[in-house]
């Protein structure tokens, strides 16, 4: 059964046989360049890709890896608190929001990235001052899929939009 189709150039019906689906080939009419479809009863579904677990665990240990060096900076440059006491647990929650951003903005989704920032403006100048340590720090933010330099990029972009 021949394949039909019009031609972009001239709009002329072209029947073309089945061998010549997925193929270009010329309008008889017009000699126009035209992509031949594949026939709907031979194009094959591709199934999903099932997620894959090891990715999922690495993505989680990347998230707590980055907040557990954000509270050791947040630690070493206030001065010791030995209770875990509030300054660790803003820089946690900072850190989260960080993290949140960087990944927003790797994904594109200016819309997430833009509600962290609302929500770290509305924690005041603490958050101001985290985000500028982090910006500071030569040591690199290690986030799954972020190469360093553009995390640092993300850090200061989340530090100028907060300024």
């Amino acid at each position: 059964m021949p394949i039909e189709l019009h031609c972009t150039q001239c709009n002329k019906l072209i029947r073309a046989p089945d061998n010549a689906g997925g193929r270009y080939g010329k309008c008889p009419h017009c000699q126009n360049k035209v992509y031949v479809p594949m026939p709907a009863d031979q194009i094959e579904e591709l199934s999903l890709a099932p997620i894959d677990e090891e990715d999922e665990r690495r993505e989680l240990e990347a998230r707590r890896e980055s907040a557990r060096m954000a509270a050791v900076l947040d630690h070493a440059t206030e001065g010791p608190d030995n209770g875990r006491g509030a300054s660790e647990s803003a820089a946690t929650d900072f850190s989260a929001e960080v993290h949140k951003y960087i990944l927003a903005m790797r994904d594109s989704k200016l819309e997430d990235a833009e509600a962290v920032v609302d929500r770290m403006r509305k924690a005041g100048s603490s958050a101001v001052s985290y985000v500028e340590k982090l910006a500071k720090r030569d040591t690199p933010l290690k986030i799954e899929n972020v190469p360093p330099p553009l995390a640092k990029g993300f850090v200061n972009k989340l530090l100028s939009d907060l300024g």
